[in-house]
This record gives C-alpha cells, sequence and structure tokens, in this order.
C-alpha cells in the first residue's frame, strides 16, 4: 500500500495535520491530525510502499518499551484513520461514487 498524492504534512501549533493539495481537496474533505509517532511514519510512508509489518518495525526500532501487540494494535488504528479519510492507496473502496448521465443515454 501505499499514501495518496497530493497530500501534505504539516505542523500547526504542536499538532501534525495533513493537508491535502490540488484535486486531493475534493477527496479529503476532514482535518486530520495525527500523532508524533504517525509523522514519524508519515517521513517514511510518503516516499516508500509499505505493507503494516514495515510499520511495526520501523516503531520497534524507534521506541523503546514497545510491545510488538501494542505497536501493531496502534499501526491497525493509524491505518484506519488513514483509509476511513481517503488518504491511503490500500486496494479497498469506501464510499460511494455516483455517476450522473446525460438524459436519453443508457449505459
Amino acid at each position: 500500500m501505499k499514501l495518496k498524492d497530493g497530500l501534505i504534512l504539516r505542523e500547526v501549533a504542536g499538532q501534525y495535520v495533513i493537508v491535502p493539495t490540488g484535486n486531493r481537496v475534493r477527496e479529503v474533505t476532514s482535518i486530520v491530525y495525527i500523532s508524533a509517532s504517525g509523522a514519524y511514519l508519515w517521513d517514511y510512508m510518503k516516499d516508500h510502499e509499505f505493507e503494516k509489518e514495515d510499520l511495526v518495525q520501523r516503531i520497534l526500532e524507534h521506541y523503546s518499551g514497545v510491545t510488538e501487540e501494542q505497536a501493531a494494535a496502534d499501526i491497525d488504528q493509524f491505518l484506519k484513520t488513514l483509509g476511513d479519510n481517503n488518504i491511503l492507496d490500500d486496494g479497498i473502496v469506501r464510499g460511494r461514487v455516483f455517476v450522473r448521465m446525460p438524459e436519453g443515454k443508457k449505459p
């Protein structure tokens, strides 16, 4: 999986916020804040394709005192937040897509 393009991470008043740019503004309509750990992972994710296990390993290498089980649970929640907000390109279709056909035309 990977992050979708047209997204940047900014630190605003001590909070990390994902900011959509260009056409991505239409898809990412919520303000999405992430933790400092999420920002650490974002730095890697923005330039790489990754799997959950890659992110868990990065957390275990970067932070002491974190168990693999806790890191995996936190990564699951992080990836869910990104997916639910249309930030993650993971092959899962979310939401609904409506196509308006011109009157008198049938598919």
